[in-house]
């Protein structure tokens, strides 16, 4: 498929959503609203569910589809997500921090996102006919003023479980499975999803990092594949392919910003730890992601002022170099905050840094600054070679069968 500048451009607004969540004051309530930069991480899954799923469909008359797709997302995916983890081990042990064996080999197999015990919880729960818990308001975040360390980063690396186990699971269903079986495995999971996470909620459980809860948000991304596969197919027409996706945008919208109001967003409070947001605000706002994508991919190329933004040359550079970007920002903070915890010299101080709204807003803009700087050498002398390379051993346009 041709390249779409403006999924570029969605990148680079998501990693900066992304950062906005761990680098804002935690004790100015200006900066509340940030604390749903998370978000950003399921517009990334909405853009991944719509690409992979576009170029395993472009894939099925493909002579050798699982060589050809497997090798292109290991090339893509797997050198610079090493290379970021082993520093960061290296980097964790050099500071004397205890790492556990465990984490770093299920890190290296991309499996921190597997949840076993959450799985059986949920169907114990589901087959007893009793619902996760439904805690009461929770209070707004507290910065905790301790000592940075390197290690608790790691926790990041979640969501790139989740794309590697989506890449694994869903190659055979686009490549092998019928109409019908596709479609059902594109829209179970808009269904299945927010189930699991109702029975699985809990206030001292973490689902929401769960590759089986968080499955929704890939697969919108996957339906507005399916959808453009039919507009191009002819069994759809534009006008009710614009109709749905502006529809499912504004609602998307709407029931995402209304909940996130009603749990406590504009309080500091972090509304995924809420039953009701973890259940439907998590689809809500996979279908937002999932529609605006697809409203990128409809009107790409349009004059509107936000269509030229996206694909302009800065957000398109943004967007590129955005992988390794979300690899080692969390790492570059915690360094930078190190420094200026050297500077200070005492615990004391810590606090006092971290109450300074004009100083952690410093700390953030540093890292961000170095963050890019350290992506843009990576991309010049370290990906773009690999990009070239799988490039040339696995093109997709090979001769198809």
């Amino acid at each position: 498929m041709r390249r779409i500048e403006e999924l570029d451009g969605l990148r680079a607004i998501a990693i900066f959503v992304v950062f906005g969540v761990h680098l804002r004051p935690f004790h100015s309530h200006a900066f509340n609203l940030l604390g749903l930069g998370w978000s950003g991480v399921d517009l990334f899954f909405g853009i991944s569910g719509f690409l992979i799923t576009t170029i395993l469909l472009g894939l099925r008359g493909h002579q050798a589809p699982y060589q050809t797709f497997y090798w292109r997302r290991i090339l893509r995916i797997f050198p610079p997500y090493y290379a970021a983890l082993a520093l960061l081990l290296l980097v964790s042990l050099l500071h004397r921090e205890n790492v556990f064996y465990r984490q770093p080999i299920r890190d290296s197999l991309f499996l921190s996102s597997a949840r076993p015990e959450l799985v059986r919880l949920a169907f114990q729960r589901l087959l007893h006919g009793n619902l996760g818990h439904w805690p009461q308001p929770l209070q707004p975040l507290i910065a905790q003023y301790n000592v940075p360390k390197f290690w608790p980063c790691h926790a990041a690396f979640w969501s790139l479980s989740v794309e590697e186990l989506f890449y694994l699971v869903w190659a055979p269903v686009i490549l092998k499975g019928s109409r019908r079986v596709i479609l059902f495995c594109s829209l179970a999971p808009l269904v299945i999803c927010p189930i699991l996470r109702g029975f699985a909620h809990g206030p001292s459980l973490d689902e929401a990092s769960g590759f089986l809860f968080r499955f929704d948000s890939l697969a919108a991304g996957g339906c507005v594949a399916l959808l453009f596969l039919a507009k191009g197919s002819g069994r759809l027409n534009n006008r009710i392919l614009d109709l749905g996706l502006v529809t499912t945008m504004i609602l998307g919208f709407l029931v995402f910003a209304g909940l996130s109001w009603y749990c406590g967003a504009l309080q500091g409070v972090e509304v995924r730890y809420r039953w009701v947001f973890s259940v439907f605000g998590f689809t809500s706002l996979s279908l937002l992601c999932a529609s605006v994508v697809g409203a990128c991919v409809r009107w790409s190329g349009s004059l509107s002022i936000v269509f030229r933004a996206l694909r302009s040359r800065l957000f398109v550079y943004l967007g590129s170099i955005s992988y390794v970007m979300y690899l080692t920002y969390l790492p570059i903070y915690i360094l930078i905050q190190l420094v200026f915890v050297n500077l200070l010299g005492n615990r004391i101080e810590l606090e006092r840094l971290q109450a300074n709204t004009g100083l952690v807003i410093l700390q953030g803009v540093l890292s961000v600054l170095c963050t890019i700087s350290l992506a843009s050498l990576s991309w010049r002398y370290f990906e773009t070679p690999i990009l070239r390379l799988k490039d040339r051993r696995f093109p997709t346009s090979a001769a198809r069968r």
